[in-house]
């Protein structure tokens, strides 16, 4: 069993439902080890009241001067059953996600869960009854949302399977009671549904988003505990509210009393602490890095000129790589792949091993990139106070580590020729242009 405290000193509403929880052994190594399947709905994504004062559905149904407890797909009902109610309705899912998106801080609250899920990269498969595209966006998450996209769900590394559709498919959104009892059909009898009893029988389900009165979670629940009856699996549930966990129990799921985005945050301390993955801190200093890395970059450039210095070539190369590896792995951050430590050092071995055959074939520049590649590769990998010793500039023959400006030129005046192949091979590349000394040389992402 372990144990994760909550958030203390504070009685905000978001800090309020951060509370301490535990974890049994059995769930903990499903977590890390890729076992859990994850069911999602709107209250950890745009229908948090932290998000926005009222609920899709609270409007809808003040449009409509009825009661919103009727459920959802009850007022979705009486909603298209106006002229042209349908295509209104369509156009309100549009609006209503485009509102959120157009406010930075409503984005920000909407989107937290699935930034926080995406760097933990054990949770490959995703459930949701959610129309937006935040697991697409923030998880890089493939979708299947109708029947024959289910022929590529081994192709995806992370997938997210949109019961009720996609905000970006219009077809397929389920909202109406008629929609909901098509989609209880396609669990039942369709190709959906088929994937979704393998996965039960083979991983481990929580909950994370739903409230009892949800019409989403009955139905999705229903078809659930049919499966897992058969199965003699345990299902989990994570609620903030302590009164509806007890109701949960008495369903059958173990209830975790805590915020849905702060037991994904706690899991992966966890994982760190275990050297299972990175620590997302690791992203904003790869950003960090690339601006200090591009910043010499352009010093390099504005300082020396090809004429004089060729080498500076190689330098400019390693710099690129530097920054292409850098930011690459800041760029793919949701995808999780860069937040695994086994992941890097595969990386790097095969990278040297390019490098290896290219510095057999003369091929400098090749060189010096992957050498800058694979700095980038070993930045992710180190704490903090080691990155400082990671060199801003590269020179072939240089017996030191060329960590500032400063020491990469001394070193160019003290031993021109240091390495008398590289020097030739540079001076050919720049004889071949009509104006060396105005061009930047830039190394693309490719070898």
């Amino acid at each position: 069993m372990a144990t994760f405290k909550g958030k203390q000193n504070c009685d905000c509403a978001i800090c309020s439902k951060q509370q301490g929880f535990e974890v049994g052994t059995e769930l903990l190594d499903d977590l890390l080890g890729g076992k859990v399947t994850l069911f999602v709905g709107a209250g950890v994504s745009t229908e948090s009241k932290n998000v926005y004062k009222e609920t899709f559905l609270e409007r809808r149904a003040a449009e409509l001067g009825i009661d919103p407890k009727i459920g959802f797909p009850a007022v979705m009902q009486r909603y298209c059953a106006q002229t042209n109610g349908r295509m209104k309705l369509l156009q309100e899912i549009r609006t209503h996600f485009e509102h959120i998106d157009s406010f930075p801080e409503m984005h920000r609250e909407a989107r937290k869960f699935h930034r926080e899920l995406g760097t933990f990269h054990p949770v490959r498969n995703i459930i949701t009854t959610n129309w937006d595209t935040y697991f697409e966006r923030f998880c890089m998450a493939t979708p299947f949302v109708v029947d024959p996209d289910l022929a590529f769900w081994e192709a995806a590394d992370r997938r997210v399977l949109k019961l009720h559709g996609s905000v970006t498919n219009f077809g397929s959104i389920v909202a109406t009671e008629a929609d909901y009892t098509a989609c209880a059909k396609r669990l039942h009898k369709g190709m959906i549904g088929a994937l979704l009893k393998t996965l039960l029988a083979t991983q481990t389900v929580i909950f994370i988003g739903y409230s009892l009165t949800d019409s989403d979670f009955k139905v999705i629940y229903d078809f659930v505990r049919k499966q897992m009856m058969t199965l003699h699996r345990q299902s989990y549930v994570i609620t903030p509210f302590a009164d509806e966990a007890e109701t949960f129990k008495l369903a059958g799921l173990i209830p975790i009393v805590t915020d849905g985005t702060y037991f994904v945050e706690q899991i992966k301390k966890h994982a760190v602490q275990c050297d299972a993955m990175l620590d997302d801190e690791v992203f904003d200093a790869a950003w960090e890095f690339f601006d200090l890395v591009d910043h010499e970059h352009q010093r390099l450039h504005a300082r020396l000129k090809p004429s004089k210095f060729p080498q500076i070539m190689y330098a400019a190369a390693y710099q690129d790589g530097l920054m292409h590896a850098l930011e690459r792995a800041a760029a793919m951050r949701g995808s999780g792949k860069y937040s695994r430590p086994h992941e890097f050092h595969l990386k790097i071995q095969s990278y040297l091993e390019w490098q290896r055959a290219k510095l057999r074939r003369g091929n400098y520049e090749d060189v010096a990139y992957i050498e800058g590649y694979v700095n980038g590769l070993l930045f992710m990998l180190m704490r903090p106070k080691e990155r400082k010793g990671i060199p801003l500039y590269y020179a072939f023959g240089a017996k030191e580590e060329l960590c500032s400006f400063n020491q990469y030129l001394s070193f160019l005046r003290r031993t021109p020729d240091a390495h008398k192949a590289s020097l030739k091979r540079a001076v050919r590349k720049y004889s071949e242009l009509s104006d060396p000394d105005s061009m930047v040389i830039h190394h693309p992402p490719w070898l």
